[in-house]
């Protein structure tokens, strides 16, 4: 028999809470969670509000996180740009951050940047566009959004003074770091973001260039290499001291999670 799409959506639910004893098995304290919770979202929006066995789920599934001390952020895709020149872009990804915050509300999650709605600058030499769009969003979305850097448009000093100008925390990003430096050192980039979280534990991002592909085109570079082959310094001492939260971006994602515990002893 085809499958609703009623049904895709329950299974999504359902498959996410019947994980948590692997969660806790392996002590996994920080989750980012996929923007596909439910596919096709902007023409079955109303039948998902309608559906209060779903409604209930997607509660259970929070308070299943918030009693196992276990973080939850997103990061919609490279299509959510507040700072685009075209309206339709700039309204089209509001709609996009509405559905994660609207995920988020129902979930229970904190209204901070502890549940982060992470997302990249988008088009460069916009910060006032960020700052305006920025400014103009319902607090679900504004208090938990987060900015991180990247490898062309948005460097760590562009986001710090985009941070000075509204507020935004800053996701530190190792790897697009390297490639985007912005005549700042490791070490004030590292700082300087971790600096944008306030009293909020901050969450930073490691990934790294396939070893082999470093004399590569700057696309293969960029790309992320199937395991952690290298953590930077000051990142790993934070992660031992457990004073960050880290996002590990990595294409065997869960094994490569565990390859890294091991190798750097994080277990």
């Amino acid at each position: 028999f085809p499958v609703t799409i009623s049904q895709t959506y329950h299974h999504n639910v359902d498959q996410h809470i019947k994980m948590f004893p692997y969660l806790i098995r392996n002590k996994i304290n920080s989750f980012r969670l996929t923007s596909g919770l439910f596919p096709l979202w902007e023409f079955n929006h109303e039948m998902v509000k309608a559906d209060e066995i779903l409604l209930s789920k997607l509660k259970t599934l929070g308070k299943l996180f918030t009693d196992n001390n276990i973080r939850v952020t997103c990061h919609p895709g490279q299509f959510t740009v507040l700072s685009s020149d075209s309206v339709n872009v700039v309204n089209n990804s509001i709609r996009e951050l509405e559905y994660h915050a609207w995920v988020f509300d129902v979930m229970g999650l904190p209204l901070s940047s502890y549940a982060a709605i992470n997302i990249h600058g988008g088009k460069a030499d916009r910060s006032s566009n960020i700052i305006s769009v920025y400014r103009s969003l319902p607090d679900n979305i504004r208090l938990r959004l987060t900015l991180e850097n990247d490898e062309r448009c948005y460097n760590v000093g562009q986001l710090l003074d985009i941070h000075d100008r509204c507020g935004v925390s800053v996701v530190f990003d190792s790897h697009h770091f390297t490639f985007n430096t912005g005549n700042m050192s490791f070490a004030e980039a590292f700082d300087d973001t971790r600096a944008t979280w306030g009293s909020i534990k901050p969450l930073q991002h490691i990934s790294n260039t396939e070893p082999g592909m470093e004399d590569a085109p700057f696309n293969q570079r960029r790309a992320h290499s199937q395991y952690i082959h290298y953590i930077p310094d000051m990142q790993l001492e934070a992660m031992r001291d457990d004073t960050i939260d880290v996002d590990v971006e990595a294409k065997h994602k869960n094994l490569a999670i565990f390859a890294l515990r091991e190798r750097y002893n994080l277990i």
